[in-house]
């Protein structure tokens, strides 16, 4: 009897068995497990071509990857951009996006992904936090330029913003740096621009902190060149297979020409791209936002006034528009218009002593329109920024704090750039950046061997009682600020400077 209950025992664990393998129970609890704590992974437009023999696959990271992309409310708008290589040639390969979304309750909202203004994907939101993954494969058509432009769109709506979808943010997608695209090449990802392009337009480079500090200077003027190429250059503590080595660093730089800098011209467009040119359709306001930059190295002038002009929608009357201007948070101009009034053409004057290296500029359209009701918006208005709206220069050249130091640096037939102690490699990409700020734009540099125009210092190192004549320019809350020497900490600096000397300074007069 004990024999018979065994085998019985023995054929219901036998079928147990069989059951669970032919339904897959432990790849299915496995596959929801993930989609319950990722999502699942949509694949759109799947094609079935298959990858010749003797191919190479490789990854290509977007450009500017340290950069966050986010979309935040409904709707919201990004673009994201991947280089693609020029030497190896893609034969196939598709492009996957991670995202990361925050949802309040009730939102009906999407994520539509385009590429060349085609729609490509979509992916619907969930409540909560979380974490989804998509994958578009590429056609052919989608190589055949050097940049894959990828754009984001937002779209939907919530019941928890009572009163339309510019009242609050429902919504918040993160497109992680994990977004790539994935690509099978016709040979090997060999050549440094390639490499280049699939490091996200970026330039690793090996650096070393015991590196001497010719070196270290030479590193940094290459860094500087390639900041100046469009190409954004990371230091890489220790080097190793995945950085550019020393030959290959020159040989890349010998083959890529400048970025062309382009004089600034007056007078200045205001309405230069869509975001503040076009027509703008609204119900309480509006504001055009643009910022412009003034250069005391290219040699700008101050902003005079803005012509600005303006088409506008009809209003009934007694309601009348409001136009208000402000230059960095300055009022600058107020103005009412009549309802029957359609254009506005004005002159605004624009006082020097607000204006800054950075600047930024809005003008407000608003009605005194009021209507009773929680929600109750009124018509829908209608007014354009006209391309015929200018910033009019001065006769007066900008000037600031660091006029004099550029203009000591423009004079140098040759840039001599030394450090002063050993560079992290953080702090070396910081030093890049300042040296591109203060390097005048077709300067010719080299590593100091005898004596420095440019030392770079790292943070703590004290100065020299000796160096009286010079600036030292460091990052400031509002970007980059320049100290006279005379002036500036001798104990050591807080952050990461270089110090800009009037005339060249011995190196021997530098270590003491």
């Amino acid at each position: 009897m004990r024999m018979i209950g065994i085998g019985l025992m023995g054929f219901l664990l036998a079928g147990i068995a069989l059951l669970l393998s032919t339904m897959n129970v432990l790849e299915n609890g496995q596959r929801y497990v993930r989609e319950i704590t990722m999502g699942p992974q949509l694949v759109f437009e799947q094609r079935n071509d298959a990858a010749a023999d003797g191919t190479h696959s490789a990854t290509f990271a977007r450009a500017t990857p340290n950069h966050p992309v986010l979309l935040s409310g409904l709707p919201a708008y990004q673009s994201v951009a991947f280089s693609l290589p020029l030497d190896a040639r893609p034969t196939s390969g598709y492009l996957q996006i991670d995202a990361t979304s925050q949802v309040l309750n009730g939102v009906e909202g999407v994520l539509r992904i385009s590429i060349r203004n085609t729609r490509r994907g979509e992916m619907l939101l969930r409540p909560g936090e979380a974490e989804r993954s998509l994958q578009l494969p590429l056609s052919p058509m989608d190589f055949a330029r050097h940049q894959l432009v990828v754009s984001f769109s937002l779209q939907g709506t919530s019941p928890s913003v009572p009163c339309g979808p510019d009242d609050g943010i429902a919504a918040i997608v993160e497109i992680e740096t994990t977004s790539a695209l994935f690509l099978t090449l016709d040979q090997p990802l060999q050549t440094p621009r390639d490499r280049i392009s699939s490091w996200g337009q970026t330039a690793r480079i090996a650096w070393s902190d015991s590196a001497s500090g010719t070196d270290q200077a030479r590193l940094l003027g290459q860094a500087v060149a390639f900041q100046r190429r469009g190409i954004a250059p990371v230091f890489v503590p220790g080097g190793g297979s995945d950085t550019l080595a020393t030959d290959a660093v020159d040989a890349t730089l010998a083959s890529l020409a400048p970025t062309a800098i382009e004089p600034t011209l007056w007078p200045r467009p205001l309405a230069r791209t869509r975001a503040t040119g076009g027509t703008r359709r609204f119900h309480k306001q509006t504001v055009w936002r643009e910022t412009f930059e003034l250069s005391a190295a290219q040699g700008d002038a101050y902003a005079r006034a803005l012509d600005l002009n303006l088409t506008l929608g009809v209003l009934m009357a007694p309601s009348m528009w409001t136009v208000s201007v402000t230059l960095n948070d300055r009022l600058v101009h107020q103005a009412h218009v009549a309802a029957g009034d359609t254009q506005l053409s004005t002159q605004i004057d624009l006082p020097r002593d607000v204006q800054e290296r950075s600047n930024e500029i809005e003008v407000t359209l608003s009605t005194t329109d009021h209507f009773d009701g929680t929600c109750n918006e009124g018509p829908e208005r209608i007014a354009e920024l006209l391309p015929s709206t200018v910033l009019l220069a001065s006769d007066t050249a900008f000037a600031d704090d660091s006029t004099d130091m550029r203009a000591a640096l423009a004079a140098l037939d040759v840039t001599q750039i030394a450090v002063a102690g050993a560079l992290t490699a953080p702090d070396a990409t910081l030093a890049v950046q300042l040296l591109d700020d203060v390097l005048p734009p077709e300067a010719a540099w080299q590593a100091a061997l005898n004596a420095a125009d440019i030392l770079v210092v790292p943070a703590g190192t004290p100065l020299a009682a000796t160096l009286q004549s010079g600036w030292v320019v460091t990052w400031g809350e509002a970007g980059i600020d320049v100290i006279p020497l005379d002036r500036a900490d001798r104990a050591g600096l807080g952050t990461l400077a270089l110090v800009v000397f009037s005339t060249p300074i011995s190196l021997t007069e530098v270590a003491s």
